[in-house]
């Protein structure tokens, strides 16, 4: 990603910050919109209907934003990047692995009980995993498709990979996360996703690893919202109770020591493996 093509390389540097500002500014802009007139979009009581279509009203709109920004600026956005099939198939074990890797900690902690909210494998969960994979994409494709390679043209593929991750952090913010240990995990799945893709050369690794770790912590273990059951229901359910500090709170495993332990153990094998990249070949072809 460090050579992203000669139509980006060839955008003046003006087209390019005001792509970066615009599209962050209309995008953060839809989200507090929506956000802000949630409780009169949905109502008085919420159906899988409703919630489907506020789930797309709210995500899908990131799409055109991400390409009108990257046509702003001369940026290719959907970006498959090398072997994807092999890098998909490593973020789906990264998301996945690193979800129940924090639920594992959270159990040993004494944190997990069972909850009544299980529905085995339904036409509803399946539509909730369906929307997670949306959602996750949509992201993605804002955040790691247009934003971390118009950021590494300007400031460099290390400030891309970290400013990227702020940026993810704060848009979560006004999504409504609020506990210090979510933001710090949010953070620092950022960077998680941010190096898959650096890696990569594409898109693909970091939707496989966040639609993995967010469908396995809503459709598969029913851990959202934490305590209680999920509208579209869960194949297992699994509540956080009790410490804080591994889950036991209204944001829930996001907001716990074993979260942010998996992000860490997951981000270091990819910066060794960045660095033994640079050393064996300095310059790379264009991905």
């Amino acid at each position: 990603m460090a050579q992203t093509g000669s139509a980006e390389v060839g955008a003046p540097a003006w087209r390019q910050w005001l792509a970066i500002g615009a599209g962050l500014l209309v995008s953060w802009s839809w989200v507090l919109t929506v956000v802000f007139l949630a409780p009169d979009i949905l109502g008085g009581e919420t159906t899988p209907g409703i919630y489907a279509a506020f789930t797309l009203t709210l995500y899908v709109p990131l799409l055109l934003f991400a390409l009108l920004a990257g046509w702003l600026g001369g940026t290719k956005v959907l970006r498959l990047g090398r072997a994807p099939v092999g890098w998909t198939t490593a973020g789906l074990a990264v998301g996945a692995g690193g979800l129940s890797g924090a639920l594992v900690m959270s159990w040993l902690s004494g944190t997990v009980v069972a909850g009544s909210g299980a529905t085995g494998l339904t036409a509803l969960v399946l539509m909730g995993l369906g929307l997670t994979l949306v959602q996750s994409a949509m992201e993605e494709v804002l955040f790691r498709g247009w934003l971390l390679p118009v950021l590494s043209q300007r400031l460099g593929q290390v400030a891309s990979v970290c400013g990227s991750a702020l940026l993810f952090a704060g848009f979560h913010l006004i999504g409504g996360a609020r506990q210090p240990l979510t933001l710090v995990f949010i953070t620092l799945a950022g960077l998680l996703f941010g190096l898959l893709a650096l890696r990569s050369g594409g898109i693909l690794a970091p939707i496989a690893a966040h639609a993995a770790w967010n469908g396995s912590e809503d459709g598969l273990f029913g851990l959202v919202p934490n305590p209680g059951n999920e509208l579209l229901g869960s194949i297992m359910d699994f509540d956080l109770v009790g410490n804080p500090l591994w889950g036991g709170n209204e944001e829930g495993l996001n907001a716990s020591f074993g979260a942010v332990v998996v992000m860490i153990a997951a981000i270091l094998p990819l910066l060794v493996g960045r660095r033994a990249a640079h050393r064996t070949a300095p310059s790379t072809a264009p991905a």
